[in-house]
């Protein structure tokens, strides 16, 4: 009575009469516990007449509450017609109550209050639904928002209704075919509304509903790329590439996935389809696996062309949503591709000694790369760590025998005439400080050199793109600024020629080697060598986890020349029982040296240079027994250190197997003193040491040294490609439209690739789906750089039938989850010929 008091207050501040009609008399009894301050009540007992003289005649003034238990009587029986009509009639039945407590208009409300009884008895529940309700709703807008609130959604869209129930689905709480928020429907007797919604608007149809149900017949239809027309084939079409593409649901629906693909043998079902038949298809992850394998056979037996399978990968990016979980796969496929056909391409001949350095640091040492790069790609697979197996052996055969064999004896033909270790197109590293530190340091001006151990020409290749890759950040590699590597070409040899020094040559114990008179092996004695030109030298590790920038800035005030000594690829490829993981080394290595590059300039490093004191072999197979020298081998008069690629000693026997040289040949001082290499690739015979990865003989992977130059801007030198609109026409007429863009600028080192998310707008209103494009092309043919998409209408659109479209660009804020709006835009005007059955 409280609640109804209060509602009757309400009424007469605005009228002096109200008309209460109570069919059943419930409030009979209880009429006089009512508070109404100056009304007065008035019962209907066949005094109708009597009662409207009064309040109408006698006392015009006052306020009355005219109560009516009972049937009413019809028409010109009801002798207060008039006054019903001109008051309004209050009633206190609980769905009327609730109805106007809501604020919702329509008598048909009051049937879906009537029907869900549990629900409107829960205070908490209404108190949730309230906010949510608008006027002018009826049952299906309320029915939708009460199940909004079962779920506890923002949304109550069937669209993210279902997006809920999936992601629970998926989880797998609950029991059977069912999870515990459809339970919670189903307590309160919405489960049938769910269904036919489901039926309406997306046509599933069952004679027993389920959500495990719904799940299969949604990814059949899926990959059967919803065959039919209609409007709930397109919104079917629409939700799925929602659920599926929106990160919040995105998992979830890779999980239902995977089961249903075990629920229907998709496997099996596709067993014997081409693979292009599949390139159009990404509802389940066997289909990736497929296309992986076929590929991968393709490669291997050079069935496909490096293009083909670039852009093959391309699409799968683009489109597919299992892309992610095999990128590493992919990106195998397409070094492989691209190895292969280099290494059926190439024109190993060399000219001269000079010839052959120039090719190599101009060209060949992509193979190298693309080598590593593969076996490392191959490495990381997720799963189906088998998929490459085939096509990894074919490339470690075709590696060896087409490019390292054949080039390492055609290099020996050129080391066979040479007299001396010199060229005239790289400057040998024992010049190093001379040609690239000196005139730095005589400017006073502050530089850093990265040593890092076995940094080969194409890992430095590979790291100059990616400094240059960071904003502010310029990396150069210059061909010409390469190092002709001292010979032998050990770490302590490489490590001694890097610093500042007159002379240079082996002590003649063990491999240790002196500077001018001076031990050079260690930290110690290298910061004793650089501190005569007032520099030092640190470990790697100590500036990546032990010193801040305050630290690192007052380390290059003391010092102008800092020398920091990096070991992560030789530390692990040159031992026997890690050599295998060469190629994870070096991508711990990058790392590394990105972020020392980094942690320098932000404490005001001048110039950071990057060098390696010598580069290496490798190959995954293990060498067989040919690629040995012979077990006599070496042999001479004294012999102080013999490792797999090179021999220091004094009196050496000459053997068709090996190269020798003298000290003097090479620049190297040591009166007597020899030096033997393998010829081409061959390993010489030592126990308890590697073979797979070796240096220190005179193969240009081992001696072509790289310099990379490395300074930073004040200001952002990075830029992403710009994106045009290429719109065609400026009316939309059916359910769909086909944009096409264009990239404007190939990707670079400095102008980066750009995902872009489109999508149709009337306001604020998305009215249709939404994919995400990636504008990565790198070629400079303007005819590479379209690309075409293809938008649905929402049902959402109808309601916007005759008003101006607008297609918005959006990308990614970084380090976020979230979308920022694009400058570029288009419009068009919605004329569709047809409304479509969408409301729900």
């Amino acid at each position: 009575m409280t609640s109804i008091a209060a509602r009757l207050g309400r009424l007469f501040e605005t009228q002096r009469v109200v008309v209460w009609h109570d069919p059943a008399g419930e409030h009979t009894a209880s009429l006089e516990a009512l508070d109404l301050p100056d009304v007065e009540v008035l019962r209907v007992q066949n005094n109708e007449f009597a009662l409207k003289h009064r309040f109408l005649r006698e006392e015009s003034e006052t306020k009355f509450l005219v109560y009516r238990s009972g049937q009413v009587p019809e028409k010109t029986g009801n002798w207060l017609l008039d006054q019903d009509l001109a008051w309004g009639v209050f009633s206190a039945d609980k769905a009327t109550l609730l109805r106007q407590d809501l604020g919702l208009d329509g008598e048909d409300v009051d049937e879906v209050v009537a029907a869900h009884e549990a629900f409107f008895a829960d205070e908490t529940l209404v108190a949730a639904l309230k906010p949510r309700l608008a006027r002018g709703d009826g049952p299906l807008q309320v029915r939708a928002k009460m199940s909004a609130v079962l779920l506890e959604e923002k949304d109550h869209s069937l669209r993210e209704i279902t997006r809920r129930l999936l992601i629970e689905h998926a989880s797998g709480k609950g029991k059977g075919k069912h999870t515990a928020s459809f339970d919670r429907l189903a307590e309160h007797d919405l489960d049938a509304y769910f269904w036919q919604g489901a039926a309406s608007i997306y046509g599933y149809e069952s004679a027993q509903p389920s959500m495990a149900d719904f799940v299969l017949w949604l990814f059949t239809q899926a990959s059967l790329r919803f065959p039919g027309q209609g409007t709930a084939v397109r919104n079917i079409r629409l939700d799925f590439e929602s659920w599926r593409n929106d990160r919040r649901s995105q998992q979830a629906m890779q999980k239902l996935a995977e089961k249903v693909a075990q629920d229907i043998s998709y496997a099996d079902q596709i067993e014997n389809h081409d693979f292009r038949d599949l390139l159009e298809d990404d509802v389940f992850p066997q289909t990736e696996q497929k296309i992986i394998s076929a590929l991968a056979g393709k490669v291997a037996d050079r069935t496909i062309s490096a293009g083909e399978v670039a852009e093959i990968v391309r699409k799968r990016k683009l489109n597919s949503l299992w892309y992610e979980r095999y990128e590493a796969a992919y990106q195998g496929l397409e070094t492989a591709a691209d190895l292969i056909t280099r290494l059926w391409t190439i024109d190993l001949s060399i000219t001269s000694f000079d010839d052959g350095l120039t090719k190599y640091r101009t060209g060949w040492y992509v193979i190298d790369q693309r080598y590593r790069q593969f076996l490392h790609q191959a490495s990381t697979l997720a799963d189906r760590s088998d998929v490459l197996e085939h096509l990894r052996e074919q490339i470690d055969r075709q590696y060896l025998a087409r490019f390292l064999q054949p080039l390492g004896e055609a290099w020996s033909r050129q080391l066979d005439a040479l007299t001396a270790w010199k060229s005239d197109v790289l400057r040998p590293q024992t010049k190093f400080f001379n040609d690239h530190v000196a005139p730095l340091h005589r400017k006073d001006r502050r530089v850093v050199v990265i040593i890092s151990d076995a940094l080969r020409y194409e890992v430095a290749d590979e790291l100059k793109r990616e400094i240059n890759g960071q904003d502010k950040y310029s990396a150069v590699l210059d061909a010409e600024m390469a190092l002709l590597g001292v010979l032998p070409s050990y770490t302590q040899m490489g490590m001694a020629a890097l610093l500042p020094h007159t002379t240079i040559g082996p002590t003649g114990k063990d491999d240790r080697v002196q500077v001018d008179g001076q031990a050079a092996g260690g930290a110690a004695n290298r910061s004793k060598i650089l501190a005569e030109v007032g520099g030092t030298a640190v470990k790697a590790d100590d500036v990546l986890r032990n010193m801040n920038r305050d630290g690192l800035r007052a380390l290059l005030q003391e010092h102008k020349v800092v020398y920091v000594y990096h070991n992560r690829i030789d530390a692990v490829g040159d031992k026997m029982e890690t050599e295998l993981n060469t190629p994870e080394a070096v991508a711990a290595a990058l790392e590394d040296l990105k972020t020392l590059v980094r942690k320098l300039m932000n404490a005001y490093a001048g110039t950071v240079m990057i060098t390696a004191d010598h580069g290496f072999l490798y190959q995954e197979v293990k060498p067989a027994d040919p690629d040995f020298v012979s077990e006599a081998l070496p042999q001479g008069d004294e012999i102080f250190k013999q490792a797999r690629r090179y021999v220091l000693g004094k009196g050496l026997k000459a053997a068709a197997a090996l190269h020798t040289f003298t000290a003097v040949q090479l620049g190297l001082d040591g009166e007597g003193m020899q030096v033997q290499v393998p010829r081409a690739n061959l390993r010489l015979r030592r126990s308890g040491s590697g073979t797979r990865f070796v240096h220190g003989g005179a193969s240009l992977q081992e001696i072509v040294v790289p310099v990379v130059k490395v300074t930073k801007k004040r200001t952002s030198d990075l830029s992403q490609v710009e994106v045009r609109i290429m719109a065609e026409g400026d009316k939309i007429t059916t359910g769909q439209i086909v944009v096409r863009f264009y990239q404007e600028d190939a990707v670079t080192e400095k102008v980066q690739a750009r995902t872009v998310r489109v999508g149709l707008y009337v306001d604020d209103v998305l009215i249709s789906n939404q994919p995400e494009l990636h504008f990565d092309r790198t070629s400079e043919d303007k005819r590479d750089r379209f690309q075409d998409v293809r938008l649905l209408l929402s049902r959402e659109a109808d309601e916007f039938n005759g008003r101006t479209v607008e297609l918005r660009l959006e990308e990614p804020i970084t380090g976020t989850t979230g979308w920022k709006t694009m400058p570029q835009k288009a419009t068009y005007a919605l004329k569709r010929s047809f409304t479509s059955d969408f409301d729900f």
